[in-house]
């Protein structure tokens, strides 16, 4: 019975680092892309690429704060990005729920993970996507992690009669280039835990799972005509997350999804 409090609070503290969470904070931003001796990109692709980047992240850079754990994923947006306003947080159930927040206006909407993969697979935009590891390895935030290089092709849903009119020049696909970084000791748990939460299936239905390499991405970069877009985790750490994290805050209003008919 002496035992009995040195017990229970060994246990307390297994229990805190097995429900743990794993949380990091990515900085993402677009550079213009370095000079290489292969050929200048078809100015199209140029134009699609810096359209694509515009949209993607209007400031230039965002910074996003994740946390991943077997209770769901959360995202939190510090800039817009990815056609979300600054604030924005997206929740993730481990069934696939995806819940949008607004604090600002203090409301919310919910879709399905599968979503934007389903709606790219139906605008018949599958990336075709080859990955290459390497034997070079880097520290990240103080995380090691294996580099890999990886070829995306996408082709364009371009009718034949169509095409005829868009000039020899129109590209038929866009090709991206790029390299990724990812554990592969450290956090494996967390990889097989988005695994659970259909995070990865989201991205396995549009092809992009490769990138993952089957751990947690520390760096990446994509290259697409002449920009870059640069990611990477300057701090990442295990902590106990509050359960409320994962959950829709009280007096939040649900609303129809912004792209919903109304």
């Amino acid at each position: 019975m002496k035992n009995a409090p040195l017990a229970l609070c060994l246990a307390c503290l297994v229990s805190a680092r097995v429900s743990a969470e794993l949380k990091y904070t990515l900085r993402t931003e677009v550079v213009k892309a370095e000079a290489t001796a292969t050929p200048p990109p078809n100015p199209m692709v140029a134009m699609m690429g810096d359209a694509m980047t515009r949209q993607l992240l209007p400031e230039g850079s965002a910074t996003m704060t994740y946390v991943l754990g077997d209770r769901g994923t959360r995202v939190e947006l510090a800039n817009a990005a990815m056609g979300q306003p600054a604030g924005t947080v997206t929740l993730v159930q481990p069934d696939g729920t995806v819940t949008m927040l607004n604090p600002t206006e203090k409301t919310y909407w919910k879709a399905g993970l599968q979503g934007p993969a389903a709606a790219m697979q139906a605008a018949g935009l599958t990336p075709q996507v080859s990955v290459t590891r390497t034997s070079e390895s880097e520290t990240i935030a103080g995380v090691p992690c294996e580099k890999s290089t990886f070829t995306m092709k996408m082709d364009l849903p371009i009718p034949e009669a169509a095409r005829a009119s868009l000039g020899p020049d129109f590209p038929a696909s866009i090709d991206f280039t790029g390299d990724t970084c990812a554990t592969t000791t450290e956090f494996q748990k967390y990889a097989e835990i988005a695994s659970k939460n259909q995070v990865t299936g989201m991205l396995a239905a549009m092809g992009l799972d490769k990138l993952t390499s089957g751990g947690i991405v520390l760096r990446q970069t994509i290259r697409l005509g002449a920009v870059e877009l640069r990611s990477v985790v300057t701090e990442i750490v295990e902590q106990d997350v509050p359960a409320t994290a994962f959950e829709i805050p009280a007096g939040y209003k649900e609303i129809q999804p912004p792209a919903a008919p109304r």
